[in-house]
């Protein structure tokens, strides 16, 4: 009798025991799965993203393309209507040049300040007379207004002044400031452009640059004379696209 309630005892521990192992490979089995599902899991969400970024980098290219394409045919064809209106001997005799960007630069010092003051020379004034209006002709032309952005009169100096190099930097930032006003206020009020004054003012800045974009010769010495300068910068609605993304790019990037 001792020994079956031995056995049914040890039955009962052999049993209790397996129930156990089932019980562990059971929780083992339902573990794995789990991580096989989270896995796969994983595995769709890599995919949904890398699918996700495939298609933003596909946007963005296109987008970019179109923007390419709008800006170098905008750019291009003001370029050819700058050149068109004003003549190779009118910017020689005006020294004027017009550069690819359409960045028009004004680059004789004598001609358009004194030395180191901000009011206009006379002759600067018969030349702002004379150009000014055909330029905003050109700009207000109905295939290049809707792309304008800003336009930006800019003053320059060159880097000299009898002071440190930051105390120089500052005396050229106000003189940079007040020349680029002074000539934003000589045109601005100009008969000529009053039927544009609302459009002008809402894109016309002046900005005063200092020394921070100095012109140099061919030896990488600075050009004195060519830094101190005035320049009038067209900035399209493509190009501010183009800077917009390439912004966006970078922050993709950095994703």
């Amino acid at each position: 009798m001792k020994d079956n309630q031995d056995s049914a005892e040890e039955w009962m521990a052999i049993s209790d025991l397996m129930s156990g192992l089932m019980l562990i490979f059971l929780l083992i089995a339902i573990s794995f799965m789990v991580q096989v599902q989270k896995d796969k899991d994983k595995v769709l969400l890599e995919k949904e993203y890398l699918e996700k970024v495939l298609l933003e980098n596909q946007l963005y290219k296109a987008k970019l393309e179109q923007i390419s394409k709008e800006f170098a045919g905008v750019e291009g064809a003001l370029n050819k209507a700058f050149l068109a209106e004003f003549t190779p001997e009118e910017l020689e005799k005006w020294n004027v040049e017009i550069l690819k960007d359409n960045t028009i630069r004004f680059t004789s010092p004598e001609i358009l300040f004194l030395k180191g003051k901000s009011d206009l020379n006379i002759i600067f004034k018969f030349i702002l007379e004379d150009f000014f209006p055909r330029y905003i002709k050109v700009l207000s032309q109905k295939q290049f207004v809707n792309h304008i952005e800003e336009i930006r009169i800019e003053g320059h100096t060159s880097s000299k002044w009898n002071s440190s190099k930051r105390e120089s930097y500052r005396k050229n930032l106000q003189l940079s400031q007040e020349r680029a006003r002074a000539v934003l206020n000589f045109i601005i009020n100009r008969s000529e452009v009053i039927n544009q004054f609302d459009w002008l003012t809402s894109v016309f800045r002046a900005n005063g640059l200092s020394s921070s974009k100095l012109i140099y010769d061919d030896n990488g010495k600075e050009d004195i004379d060519a830094s101190r300068r005035v320049e009038f910068r067209v900035m399209t609605k493509s190009r501010e696209a183009l800077r917009k993304l390439e912004k966006l790019r970078l922050d993709m990037k950095d994703k």
